[in-house]
């Protein structure tokens, strides 16, 4: 009885072992068919620089940190799928969606080194595949990095879309995945989600600027368009000139290529008889002689604002000269002659009759986008002996056009 009782167990224990053999062998296959638990890659994430559907040549930056530090990492599996992250479900490919004839750059996992990384396409455009037979050292869990530069996104706006990473220890064993068959020497593995987006579409206006306005009180754009050039009594004087510089002219403009200040009207008139313009060649005033004209300047701390040669007051271009239009003073109203400057700094006037009597007028100033500037204009008159008497007047009008 002894002797059999023993053989009976001896078969159960027998039987037993076999079981748990069977079963041992058929564990790894619970997880997917992996043969063997894998690391969950941490820090794992895709910055796309596009999310527009169907967009292509969007790049797509790739971080991810790789949990087992012990062995070396030749290859690492992107799988693109349109339906879920997990590791070892049916991986589908998003409509339209293609890793392209892939480009990678700045591939880097820290603590690895040797070799370099090589990328190609799987599943027809679906899968990613990255191998460096040659890489030596083992992760240092730091996160790792790399760029795809040719990825094509799927073609259906604010969809959600999903990416698998899964790092593998020999490049054999890498171009063996499958998304649910055995994958032998997985090492880290998870699962990324990703959307395209519908793109917002902003329109403003920017409608054309141009101020512009010219005054003799106040200001800015004060009141006033009248201008008496000579004593209290509005009378030239042969001992001299009388300069007037209440006329003040306001100018601004988002033109992209400025505005151009033109003057238009003929020199001062009675009948006949005229005040000479001081012509198309600078000159400085010489008391005794007929002369009417203007130079002109900006205000300090005015931007963009250039007077023309001829009116700027330096008379350079004709014969050369030093002259500031701003060194002129007011003596129109008031019994005293002068107001052109001392000192060497005697501005240069102009007044070419010739041009400021076409049909549009002669450019005086020019003034280039940006903010509001103010410019001032002086204006001069001398008489000789011989000038006939009369009541001399001009009305000249002056018209801005911007280029945009």
């Amino acid at each position: 009885m002894v002797v059999k009782a023993h053989g009976y167990f001896q078969r159960v224990v027998s039987v037993l072992i076999f079981i748990a053999i069977l079963l041992a062998s058929l564990l790894p296959l619970a997880d997917g068919g992996f043969v063997h638990a894998y690391g969950l890659v941490t820090s794992r994430s895709i910055e796309m620089s596009d999310s527009t559907q169907n967009a292509s040549g969007v790049s797509y930056l790739v971080t991810f940190s790789p949990v087992t530090t012990g062995t070396t990492v030749q290859g690492v599996i992107v799988d693109f799928c349109s339906t879920s992250p997990i590791i070892g479900d049916t991986c589908t490919v998003p409509t339209s969606f293609t890793v392209g004839t892939p480009t990678i750059s700045g591939f880097t996992i820290p603590g690895e080194s040797g070799g370099s990384w090589t990328a190609a396409s799987l599943n027809s455009g679906r899968t990613l595949e990255i191998t460096n037979g040659s890489a030596t050292g083992t992760p240092s869990g730091s996160a790792a990095s790399f760029t795809l530069t040719t990825a094509h996104n799927p073609n259906t706006t604010n969809t959600t879309f999903y990416a698998r990473i899964l790092t593998f220890d020999t490049t054999g064993h890498t171009g063996s995945y499958t998304d649910t068959g055995t994958n032998i020497g997985l090492l880290d593995a998870g699962g990324i989600a990703l959307s395209t987006a519908n793109n917002i579409t902003i329109t403003a206006k920017v409608q054309e600027t141009l101020t512009f306005c010219i005054y003799t009180t106040g200001g800015p754009c004060g009141t006033g368009n009248t201008v008496t050039l000579g004593d209290t009594h509005g009378v030239l004087s042969t001992a001299g000139p009388f300069v007037d510089k209440s006329t003040l002219y306001d100018v601004a403009t988002n033109a992209s290529s400025g505005v151009a200040i033109r003057v238009k009207g003929d020199t001062l008139k009675t009948g006949s008889n005229s005040i000479t313009a001081i012509g198309a060649t600078a000159a400085k005033s010489a008391t005794g002689t007929s002369q009417f004209g203007f130079c002109t300047y900006k205000s300090s701390g005015a931007s963009g604002l250039t007077p023309v040669t001829l009116y700027d007051g330096t008379g350079t271009g004709f014969g050369g000269g030093s002259g500031d239009c701003s060194t002129t003073t007011q003596t129109a109203g008031t019994g005293s002659t002068g107001g052109n400057g001392s000192g060497g700094t005697e501005p240069y006037f102009g007044f070419d009759a010739t041009n400021t009597s076409s049909t549009y007028g002669q450019v005086f100033a020019n003034k280039t986008a940006g903010a509001s500037s103010t410019g001032t204009i002086a204006f001069i008159g001398n008489i000789s002996t011989t000038q006939q008497a009369g009541i001399y007047t001009t009305t000249l009008i002056f018209v801005a056009t911007g280029t945009y």
